[in-house]
């Protein structure tokens, strides 16, 4: 059986089934490329988010979690200390490391240890990039620790 369409029909046809597959296809190729990650600051681990730490935390985690990402991507982690006065020069880069991921986490995580003489106070963020996109940041504040008092002092050394 032969199907013969007048030529008015024909292009009607077309004008409506080109423009649906083109749809079709871009979105599915969208879909395919979406790539979700989310990040949150804490003391520890197990720790709830934070946007505020003492100069003297021992050690910064930037917890994140990828919906999307696949075996092979790289996340990269870069800290950046965005305002710390006259220790360093506006936006410095103190810390980059580079994860290769093996599909989507639920907690992946990049830890910064504190500098020998503390945290400088100040502003900083950390922002995570996904092979080489930049995907989301986090920004937080490190304030001057409480300095301990004179009973605290005595109770530790023992008097």
């Amino acid at each position: 059986m032969i199907c013969c369409l007048p030529r008015a029909n024909m292009k009607r046809t077309f004008s409506v089934v080109v423009p649906l597959v083109v749809s079709l296809i871009c979105l599915s190729v969208v879909k395919a490329g979406v790539v979700s990650v989310k990040v949150r600051m804490t003391a520890g681990p197990q720790d709830p988010p934070s946007t505020t730490f003492a100069s003297n935390t021992p050690k910064l985690y930037a917890i994140f979690k990828t919906e999307g990402a696949k075996a092979g991507d790289k996340i990269r982690g870069v800290l950046i200390a965005e305002d710390v006065g006259d220790v360093a020069p506006a936006n410095t880069k103190v810390l980059e490391t580079i994860l290769d991921v093996e599909g989507e986490t639920e907690a992946g995580d990049f830890s910064f240890s504190k500098p020998t003489n503390g945290w400088p106070v100040g502003k900083y963020r950390v922002e995570i990039y996904l092979n080489d996109e930049l995907a989301t940041t986090a920004k937080f504040t490190i304030k001057a620790a409480k300095k301990k008092s004179s009973d605290e002092e005595e109770e530790e050394s023992g008097d």
